[in-house]
Protein backbone atom coordinates (compact mmCIF):
# COMPACT_ATOMS: atom_id res chain seq x y z
CA UNK A 1 0.00 0.00 0.00
CA UNK A 2 1.15 3.60 -0.98
CA UNK A 3 2.00 6.14 1.69
CA UNK A 4 0.56 9.11 1.81
CA UNK A 5 1.22 13.28 2.34
CA UNK A 6 -0.89 15.15 4.70
CA UNK A 7 -1.27 19.05 4.36
CA UNK A 8 -2.74 21.33 6.82
CA UNK A 9 -2.57 24.61 8.12
CA UNK A 10 -3.51 26.18 11.21
CA UNK A 11 -3.72 29.67 13.41
CA UNK A 12 -2.09 29.23 16.28
CA UNK A 13 -3.94 29.71 19.37
CA UNK A 14 -1.28 32.06 21.41
CA UNK A 15 2.31 33.90 20.02
CA UNK A 16 4.34 30.52 19.70
CA UNK A 17 7.98 31.32 20.79
CA UNK A 18 10.67 29.16 19.41
CA UNK A 19 11.44 27.20 22.21
CA UNK A 20 7.67 26.36 22.22
CA UNK A 21 8.37 24.61 18.38
CA UNK A 22 11.54 23.04 19.82
CA UNK A 23 9.19 20.87 22.27
CA UNK A 24 6.64 20.82 19.66
CA UNK A 25 9.77 18.77 17.70
CA UNK A 26 11.52 17.22 20.92
CA UNK A 27 7.53 15.65 21.77
CA UNK A 28 7.19 14.18 18.34
CA UNK A 29 10.34 13.26 16.37
CA UNK A 30 10.53 10.13 18.63
CA UNK A 31 6.79 9.03 18.45
CA UNK A 32 6.84 10.06 14.57
CA UNK A 33 10.02 8.00 14.41
CA UNK A 34 7.92 4.78 15.74
CA UNK A 35 5.18 5.60 13.61
CA UNK A 36 7.47 5.87 10.27
CA UNK A 37 5.91 9.23 10.03
CA UNK A 38 8.58 11.70 8.36
CA UNK A 39 7.20 15.57 7.77
CA UNK A 40 8.01 19.42 7.88
CA UNK A 41 5.89 21.84 10.15
CA UNK A 42 6.59 25.44 9.14
CA UNK A 43 5.41 27.97 11.60
CA UNK A 44 5.53 32.06 11.30
CA UNK A 45 2.93 34.99 11.67
CA UNK A 46 0.68 33.20 13.90
CA UNK A 47 0.12 30.20 11.05
CA UNK A 48 1.04 26.95 10.79
CA UNK A 49 1.39 24.96 7.86
CA UNK A 50 2.63 20.99 7.59
CA UNK A 51 2.94 17.82 5.67
CA UNK A 52 2.66 14.45 7.26
CA UNK A 53 4.18 11.41 5.23
CA UNK A 54 3.50 7.80 6.24
CA UNK A 55 1.24 4.98 6.23
CA UNK A 56 -2.52 6.19 5.52
CA UNK A 57 -3.81 4.86 8.72
CA UNK A 58 -0.45 6.36 10.96
CA UNK A 59 -0.70 9.61 9.57
CA UNK A 60 -4.77 9.90 9.93
CA UNK A 61 -4.47 9.38 13.16
CA UNK A 62 -1.85 11.54 13.91
CA UNK A 63 -3.85 13.73 12.13
CA UNK A 64 -6.35 14.03 14.75
CA UNK A 65 -4.42 14.04 17.73
CA UNK A 66 -2.97 17.44 16.21
CA UNK A 67 -6.49 18.72 14.89
CA UNK A 68 -7.54 18.62 18.60
CA UNK A 69 -4.88 19.89 19.93
CA UNK A 70 -5.41 23.32 22.01
CA UNK A 71 -2.35 25.01 20.76
CA UNK A 72 -3.94 26.09 17.59
CA UNK A 73 -7.23 26.37 16.03
CA UNK A 74 -8.93 26.56 12.73
CA UNK A 75 -7.12 23.17 11.64
CA UNK A 76 -7.45 23.06 7.98
CA UNK A 77 -7.08 20.05 5.59
CA UNK A 78 -5.52 21.10 2.21
CA UNK A 79 -4.34 18.10 0.54
CA UNK A 80 -3.73 14.21 1.25
CA UNK A 81 -2.17 12.56 -1.77
CA UNK A 82 -0.89 8.74 -2.60
CA UNK A 83 2.95 8.99 -2.92
CA UNK A 84 5.51 6.55 -4.39
CA UNK A 85 8.48 8.67 -2.63
CA UNK A 86 8.83 10.74 0.07
CA UNK A 87 9.70 14.06 0.29
CA UNK A 88 10.69 14.40 3.76
CA UNK A 89 12.22 11.08 4.20
CA UNK A 90 15.19 12.23 6.85
CA UNK A 91 13.32 14.37 9.15
CA UNK A 92 10.42 12.69 11.71
CA UNK A 93 9.99 16.20 12.29
CA UNK A 94 11.45 19.48 10.70
CA UNK A 95 10.91 22.64 12.02
CA UNK A 96 11.25 25.61 10.34
CA UNK A 97 10.52 29.31 12.77
CA UNK A 98 9.80 31.57 9.55
CA UNK A 99 9.56 34.21 12.41
CA UNK A 100 12.39 33.67 13.56
CA UNK A 101 14.71 32.23 10.92
CA UNK A 102 13.68 34.42 7.98
CA UNK A 103 16.58 34.87 5.81
CA UNK A 104 16.99 36.54 2.66
CA UNK A 105 16.90 33.40 1.01
CA UNK A 106 13.27 32.22 2.74
CA UNK A 107 11.89 35.37 1.62
CA UNK A 108 12.58 35.01 -2.02
CA UNK A 109 11.01 31.36 -2.08
CA UNK A 110 8.17 32.87 -0.19
CA UNK A 111 7.59 35.01 -2.79
CA UNK A 112 8.60 33.20 -5.61
CA UNK A 113 6.18 30.59 -4.63
CA UNK A 114 3.29 32.74 -3.42
CA UNK A 115 3.74 35.66 -4.50
CA UNK A 116 3.68 37.26 -0.85
CA UNK A 117 5.71 38.37 1.52
CA UNK A 118 4.44 37.69 4.36
CA UNK A 119 4.00 33.54 5.34
CA UNK A 120 0.11 33.01 5.52
CA UNK A 121 -0.92 29.39 4.49
CA UNK A 122 -4.40 30.14 4.28
CA UNK A 123 -4.05 31.43 1.45
CA UNK A 124 -1.90 28.96 -0.86
CA UNK A 125 -4.16 26.42 -2.91
CA UNK A 126 -3.19 22.66 -2.48
CA UNK A 127 -0.92 22.90 -5.33
CA UNK A 128 1.05 25.62 -4.28
CA UNK A 129 1.66 24.93 -0.67
CA UNK A 130 2.70 21.40 -1.46
CA UNK A 131 5.19 23.12 -4.09
CA UNK A 132 6.06 25.70 -1.13
CA UNK A 133 6.52 22.80 1.06
CA UNK A 134 9.25 20.93 -1.31
CA UNK A 135 11.06 23.70 -1.71
CA UNK A 136 11.75 25.06 1.54
CA UNK A 137 13.00 21.58 2.35
CA UNK A 138 15.43 22.07 -0.52
CA UNK A 139 16.22 25.13 0.95
CA UNK A 140 17.03 23.38 4.35
CA UNK A 141 19.15 20.71 2.88
CA UNK A 142 21.01 22.97 1.32
CA UNK A 143 21.46 25.04 4.41
CA UNK A 144 22.28 23.11 6.25
CA UNK A 145 25.01 21.31 4.07
CA UNK A 146 26.42 25.23 3.98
Amino acid sequence: MPDIRLIYFSTASAVTSYGALVEIMDFAQPRNGERGITGILCYGSGRFLQALEGERGAVSDLYRRIAADTRHRDCQLVDVSEIDVRAFPEWTMKVVNWDSGDSARHRALLRADTGAVVFDPSTMPAAQASAFLLHLAELERELAAD
